[in-house]
C-alpha cells in the first residue's frame, strides 16, 4: 500500500505549504494528514464491504423470487453480521484516537498499520469469496456455506476490533 501521507501532501496547495512553515502548524498538519490517510483507507475497505453486500442482496432477491424461503432467515443473519462489521469499520473512531496526536510516528510504525490494513483487505476478499460460494450453493450444501460465510465474517470482525489495539501500540511512550 503506497504511503497515503505522501500522496496527500503532494496534493496540498500553496497556502497549506506556506502555513507548514509557521511554528506549531507543521505538527498540526501532520496529524491532519494521518487522519486523512486513515479515513481514505477505511473508506476503501468499507467500499469493498458495500460491494459484497450489494452482491449478496442480488442473490437474496433472486432466492426470494424463487420462493426459496427456508434459506432467507439464515441468509439475513449473514447479511446482518456483514453489515455490523462494515459499520464497525466505518464508524469506529480510529482516526481520532491518541496515536494521531502523538508528536512523531516513525515510518516503520506507520508501515505496520498499513500492513495490518492490507491484511484487513485480504480478509475482506476472503469474506467476498465465502459470500460468492454461498450465492452458488445448492440446497445440499447451503448450510455449510452459510457457516463458512459466518466464520469469515467473524474473523473479519475480530480483525477490525484488533485494529484499535494496533494503533494504540503506535503511541510513543
Amino acid at each position: 500500500m503506497s504511503d497515503l501521507r505522501k500522496r496527500i501532501t503532494e496534493d496540498e496547495g500553496s497556502l497549506q505549504k506556506l502555513m507548514s512553515h509557521i511554528p506549531g502548524f507543521a505538527g498540526y498538519r501532520e496529524r491532519q494528514i494521518r487522519r486523512k490517510a486513515d479515513q481514505m483507507v477505511r473508506e476503501y475497505l468499507v467500499g469493498m464491504l458495500d460491494d459484497i453486500r450489494e452482491d449478496m442482496d442480488e442473490f437474496l432477491n433472486r432466492w426470494a423470487r424463487e420462493e426459496d424461503l427456508a434459506k432467507l432467515d439464515d441468509l439475513d443473519r449473514v447479511r446482518r453480521r456483514l453489515g455490523e462489521s462494515r459499520d464497525k469499520l466505518r464508524f469506529t473512531d480510529y482516526g481520532y484516537t491518541g496515536w494521531f496526536d502523538a508528536a512523531k510516528i516513525q515510518q516503520s510504525e506507520l508501515n505496520s498499520l498499513y500492513d495490518y490494513d492490507l491484511g484487513l483487505r485480504e480478509q475482506i476478499v476472503e469474506v467476498g469469496g465465502a459470500i460468492q460460494s454461498l450465492a452458488e450453493a445448492s440446497n445440499e450444501n447451503v448450510e455449510e456455506r452459510i457457516s463458512e460465510a459466518l466464520a469469515q465474517i467473524d474473523y473479519l470482525a475480530e480483525a477490525i476490533e484488533k485494529r484499535g489495539q494496533v494503533t494504540a501500540r503506535l503511541i510513543p511512550e
